[in-house]
Order: C-alpha cells, then structure tokens, then sequence
C-alpha cells in the first residue's frame, strides 16, 4: 500500500511538471522592437466588443524602416522607432486588417488604439470551409490547440496509478 501512494504521488508530480510551464511559458507579453533614437509608437488592440486582442502583430513600416511589435494579454502594444511617417497594420488572425497612418517625433508618443472586426466567412448549405494559420517565417501550420487533451493525460495517468496500486495490493 506504502509503495502504491509513492507511486500515486511520483506520478502526479510528474503529470503537473509537464503541464505547468506550458501553461506559464504560453503567457504572452508584450514584445518590443527598438530603432534608434526616436519616438514610441504605442496603444491598444481590441475587438469589437472591447476585448483585449492578445499576440496581435503591429507592423510600422516607412520607405527606410520596418518594425514589429505584438500586444500582450491586455491589448497593449508599444516599439520605439526612428523619426518619421509609418503606415501601421494590424493584422490578427480571425480579424479584418486594420490599417493607419502615424507621425512619429524625436522624443514624443503616438498613440493608436486599433477596435479589430471579426472576419466573416461564408460557408454554404453542403460544403466546409476550413482556415489554417502559418507561422510567418517558417510556413509551418500551427496546431489546433486542444484543451481536453491535458485532462486526458491526466486521468489516464491517474488511472494507470490506481490500476498499479490495485494489482500490486493483491
């Protein structure tokens, strides 16, 4: 019995060690490119119902400068970039690109706060429709996440456990 509850226990630390820095790690923040000198360009992204748009991308590109930037889990977004004017999209997956347009000064912020629209996909009587994300420099899709799937490993490990302990007390 000693041994089973060892292994019960040895078998759940393991179950949350594998668990736990996937759910820390995939916290996103906000990311930030730097020019040299400059101003800030900064604000919020959100959907059309007011909600914080996390991991978009801020792309602001003038003739001589491209820089990125990408909002963290309350919509926030900031880069600093040289002197200049830049045409800043927004381009979110699952939503309308947003373009504009911002002067930026030595030493001054700009704001821009983008409200995203959800794309509408048409999908007729008898047919599907699918969309799959890439990740921009590679091309590789990215995979669905499935939140059942952790659960799952988790009772079955816990099952596996109990099983262990049963077989072994007999």
């Amino acid at each position: 019995m000693k041994h089973g509850r060892t292994i019960l226990i040895l078998l759940t630390i393991i179950v949350l060690l594998a668990v736990t820095p996937r759910i820390v790690i995939s916290q996103p923040q906000p990311q930030q490119y730097y020019g040299e000198g400059g101003g800030e360009i900064s604000g919020y992204v959100f959907n059309a119902n007011k909600q914080p748009v996390d991991w978009a991308p801020v792309i602001a590109k003038s003739p001589e400068h491209t820089f990125e930037a990408f909002s963290g889990m309350s919509g926030f977004y900031l880069m600093r970039v040289p002197p200049g004017t830049y045409n800043v999209t927004v381009n979110a997956p699952g939503y309308e690109v947003f373009v504009g347009n911002a002067t930026v000064s030595e030493g001054q912020v700009t704001n821009m706060n983008f409200n995203l629209n959800t794309m509408n996909i048409a999908v007729s009587s008898g047919s599907s429709s699918v969309i799959n994300f890439y990740l921009q420099q590679t091309q590789t899709p990215v995979p669905e996440f499935q939140p059942n799937l952790t659960l799952t490993i988790i009772v079955l490990t816990m099952a596996a456990a109990l099983m262990l302990m049963r077989s072994k007390h007999r």
